[in-house]
Parts: C-alpha cells; sequence; structure tokens
C-alpha cells in the first residue's frame, strides 16, 4: 500500500538560509578561498571534490567546527513545517549533496526527530571535514556523489505524492521528477531556462501555506 505523500527538502540553501560551505569560506579561509572559487566554476560544477577542498582546509577543532555547525541558520519556519508534515501523515526527508556529518547535528541540537537523512558519510579529519562518497550506492553519482533524481524516483514507488524544494544545479533532476517541486535561489534560474514548473518560495512557511490550500495539510 502506498504512503500518502513525502516532503523531500535540499539541506544547504533551502532548509539552512546558506550554504555551510559559503560560511566555512567566509569565516577561515577568506579571499584565497573565493578566489579558488571563481576559477573553479570556470570549467567544473561544485561538487564533492570542492566541497573537501574546502571544508578539508579549516583548520579547526572539532569542538570549534560543532559551535558553526549549531549557528547554521536554519529557515525560521523549519521545525514547525516538519512537524506539520509528520502531523498530517506525510514524510519528511532530507537530501543533501553535502555531508550527513553536520545535518544530523544540527538535527539533534533542534531535538528534530523523525526525519530520514539522506546524503555522504562525513567525519573529522585533519582538522577539517572530511565528505566521503558512497560507490556502491544505489544513489551514487560520480558528479555530485549522491543523484537525488535516482532517490525521488525511488520515493515515487513508495508515495503517492513526493513533493521537492531545493535551491541549485544538483536539485534540478530531483525537482523535474517530483510530483511538485519549490524552487529558490539559483535553482528558480535553472527550472526556467529548462521550461520545468515550480513554485517559488523564500521560507517554509510559503510552502506550507501552498500545501493548505492543497489541502494536503491542515493549518499551519
Amino acid at each position: 500500500m502506498m504512503k500518502k505523500f513525502a516532503f523531500v527538502s535540499d539541506f544547504d540553501g533551502t532548509l539552512t538560509d546558506r550554504d555551510f560551505y559559503h560560511i566555512v569560506m567566509d569565516k577561515y579561509l577568506k579571499d584565497w578561498a573565493w578566489n579558488y572559487y571563481d576559477e573553479w566554476k570556470k570549467t567544473k560544477k561544485i561538487n564533492v571534490d570542492f566541497l573537501n577542498k574546502m571544508f578539508g582546509s579549516m583548520d579547526r577543532s572539532e569542538e570549534e567546527i560543532l559551535q558553526d555547525i549549531l549557528e547554521l541558520p536554519l529557515d525560521p519556519y523549519a521545525v514547525k513545517f516538519i512537524q506539520m508534515v509528520e502531523n498530517n501523515g506525510g514524510d519528511f526527508f532530507i537530501l543533501s549533496a553535502g555531508t550527513s556529518y553536520y545535518i544530523n547535528k544540527l538535527l539533534e541540537y533542534f531535538k528534530i526527530k523523525n526525519v530520514t537523512v539522506i546524503s555522504m558519510e562525513g567525519r573529522y579529519h585533519n582538522r577539517g571535514i572530511q565528505i566521503m562518497p558512497d560507490p556502491k550506492s544505489e544513489f551514487y553519482s560520480e558528479m555530485w556523489g549522491i543523484d537525488k533524481q535516482k532517490v525521488i524516483l525511488s520515493l515515487k514507488e513508495k508515495y503517492e505524492k513526493v513533493y521537492f524544494a531545493g535551491d541549485s544545479e544538483p536539485d534540478i533532476g530531483a525537482a523535474k521528477t517530483a510530483d511538485c517541486a519549490f524552487a529558490t535561489s539559483s535553482l528558480k534560474d535553472w527550472l526556467t531556462k529548462e521550461k520545468v514548473p515550480y513554485i517559488a518560495f523564500e521560507h517554509f512557511d510559503e510552502i506550507a501555506k501552498y500545501l493548505v490550500r492543497e489541502k494536503i495539510i491542515t493549518d499551519f
């Protein structure tokens, strides 16, 4: 029997107001990192190799990094939204091409439970964070480390409706495949360019109001 619905959200820049690697670059790595970023983007995608370069250059203790994780700017409506999904018979997923290393720590800090995190393993290593993609995973992507479109296709076999929210290029495939896509930041431009329908948003209260209008959830 199919479950009612799944709500799948990207993490960095979607469930949080900023990407963790942007914060790391601003706080610790300064100008060289942004110059490196500009050069990298001329010929390559912002992928696991790039993230590992940034996270691996932090040169901070595990305690200092934990503090940075706990200060990540979570969407002000995220906790309530996740609870509303659960209260209305849905399941909430975080789908990230970052790492569960920092996602799980933030969820634990905010006491957010009953959320499934689909991401890559990570660890504290050489005074930084190392992301460890799993080439044996059914969702593995050589480019991004995780293929979000494959994840959405898998969930559509189990749920009547699959909703997706994202903010950037690795989210394009998932947005195309979901029953309904919510887009913020550069994902809006990507989807517009590819003529993929989406609903624009800035914060999760806007998504909640849409789902209330569609009678997917009750009052937010």
